[in-house]
């Protein structure tokens, strides 16, 4: 539980009050969820789809009625992407690693936190993107 409570203080440093006492682990838990959500986006290769995509690109990129200018765009941008995938590609392994550890976390948070008998219990705020 103190292990938890300071990964939840690292991760809120802004936070003034100190929260009820499942108040923190419960919003220790929406992050984590959130996080392994994301990792777990990583586990899929979008490297695997180039090919078919750059298929389907390249095909309108013969067509004569394509501008030079537009096609020069759509390279540079099919470019820019493409780098990205196989910068992110690079970081499939470790992204394994930190989903394991962070699904292994989001146990032991939940089997600290009392089972939750009421839905107004529960909080409903949704983190998006943080």
């Amino acid at each position: 539980r103190n292990h938890y409570f300071h990964q939840h203080v690292l991760m809120n440093q802004d936070a003034n009050a100190v929260p009820s006492e499942d108040a923190w682990l419960r919003a220790l838990k929406r992050r984590t969820v959130r996080f392994v959500e994301m990792l777990a986006l990583m586990e899929h290769s979008c490297v695997e789809e180039i090919p078919v995509l750059q298929k389907a690109c390249f095909s309108y990129l013969i067509e004569d009625a394509v501008p030079r200018k537009e096609r020069q765009r759509i390279i540079e941008a099919w470019t820019s992407w493409s780098d990205f995938l196989f910068a992110l590609n690079r970081y499939r392994a470790l992204a394994s690693v930190f989903l394991k550890y962070h699904q292994h976390a989001l146990q032991e948070i939940e089997s600290l936190l009392a089972p939750e008998t009421s839905p107004e219990l529960q909080d409903t705020n949704q983190e998006g993107g943080m």
